[in-house]
């Protein structure tokens, strides 16, 4: 047992000693080093964080206590905390306890010893490498380049007889880069050590070359957007992601409450799988401790269910999906890897249908409302179709209603990582207005 595993054991039996009868304690710990340029000067940044989380009830009173260390003494503090305020705390009528534990769905282990010990000089090298790389194209600039990793721990224990712990890593190269007045960036993410640097570049300098010589659309274009795997993916887990959530779908927060087996997206299947080998947000398990699973939520554009931790499962009667994930003492809900399956058609063949097509990234994503499904997003490196070539134009806005436009919806064959936790094609949108 590792010294996490039985810091969170030994506080769920403190809190049963002091009055909870029931208990949970999530602890984790976690390091990331950097090595970064601005402009052509490196720089490195570490960063070393533990904390525990506790939640603890009384009846239906429910609370919970954070710290942002972990030690037997931190622990007995938030412990003693979270007790006190349960016993002060307004009943919840839909509780109905801590989950259950379960065996892990898949046997995939997402920690690399490379990433985990990798040598801060040797990151620093390729960073420089990377940055002498990118300077060799005489009308390029880089603005930043940046290689990271991460890794850490984490255990969940309750006093229904969940104990699991589990370790993971992951790496990053990201890259930055100007042209005379255009830009572009990429990057790339791994749970294993990722070393090339050479595709990043070539994508964030074609994009900024590329917007270098850009001019203004001109018009406004009501018609069809090919958005790129990667600028859908920044959409979705804005405007869809949330909709999906049961917590929002109870809290009347979504546009998808009471559709369960209506079509609501077009053609689309989309699946949350926490067990895909090497996916960024594959586990073991959850943040409550429950078994990651594959969750089909839309099958050909039909709603077959909802993102749910075991709070939202049980008040809707349903298992947990393994979606519940932490932030600062409240246990909420997110995807795991999301994939949307591909179609018929080839990317060109989507090309020679759309007006514009969404490359780089997608700007003013606070203008989304995933409550309606409407959206105005600005797109930073776009192209015109312009007799069958793309042509590069000045950063234009993108407005529309993705469930008006659901049956213009066409995903490509091929579903791509966007290094994101959202795997998915390139998708052609119809019915969108592009001003610019």
């Amino acid at each position: 047992m590792s010294e996490l595993l039985n810091l969170a054991e030994w506080g769920v039996k403190r809190a049963l000693e002091l009055g909870a009868d029931e208990a949970e304690v999530y602890v984790s710990a976690y390091a990331s080093r950097e090595v970064y340029s601005e402009g052509t000067r490196l720089k490195a940044v570490a960063s070393d964080s533990r904390g525990v989380q506790v939640r603890v009830a009384k009846s239906r009173r429910v609370a919970a206590a954070v710290a942002t260390s972990a030690s037997r003494e931190v622990l007995e503090d938030a412990v003693r905390r979270a007790v006190e305020m349960a016993a002060k705390a307004e009943e919840d009528p839909h509780w109905r306890g801590l989950p259950d534990p379960e065996p892990p769905r898949h046997g995939w282990v997402g920690f690399d010893e490379g990433v985990a010990t990798v040598d801060v000089e040797w990151m620093a090298r390729l960073v420089k490498d990377a940055v002498a790389e990118a300077q060799r194209g005489p009308r390029l600039k880089v603005s930043s380049i940046s290689f990271g990793v991460g890794y850490g721990r984490r255990a969940v224990a309750n006093s229904r007889g969940v104990a699991v712990e589990e370790r993971g890593t992951r790496s990053g190269i990201s890259a930055s880069l100007k042209a005379g007045e255009g830009s572009g960036s990429h990057w790339v993410s791994s749970r294993s050590l990722v070393s090339d640097y050479h595709p990043v570049l070539e994508e964030a300098a074609r994009l900024a070359l590329d917007s270098s010589r850009a001019e203004k659309l001109g018009e406004t274009v009501k018609g069809a957007v090919l958005f790129r795997a990667r600028t859908l993916a920044m959409l979705l887990s804005s405007l869809l992601v949330p909709a999906l959530s049961a917590m929002n779908v109870l809290e009347g927060f979504s546009p998808l409450a009471g559709k369960l087996g209506q079509r609501v997206l077009g053609n689309l299947t989309i699946v949350d799988d926490g067990t895909l080998p090497g996916g960024l947000g594959t586990s073991a398990f959850d943040d409550e401790g429950v078994a990651r699973r594959r969750t089909v939520l839309v099958e050909g554009g039909v709603l077959r269910g909802y993102l749910h931790n075991t709070y939202t499962a049980r008040r809707m009667g349903v298992e947990s999906t393994g979606n519940a994930s932490r932030g600062m003492g409240s246990v909420g809900i997110s995807p795991s890897n999301l994939i949307v399956a591909g179609g018929a058609s080839s990317e060109r063949e989507l090309e020679a249908e759309a007006k514009v097509v969404a490359e780089g990234y997608l700007l003013s994503v606070h203008t989304v409302n995933p409550v309606t499904g409407n959206f105005s997003v600005v797109i930073s490196n776009p192209y015109a179709v312009k007799g069958g070539d793309l042509a590069p134009v000045k950063p234009v806005a993108v407005s529309g209603n993705i469930y008006e436009v659901a049956e213009l919806i066409k995903p490509a064959r091929r579903v791509k990582d966007t290094a994101m936790g959202i795997y998915a094609p390139d998708t052609l949108i119809g019915g969108l207005t592009v001003t610019g």
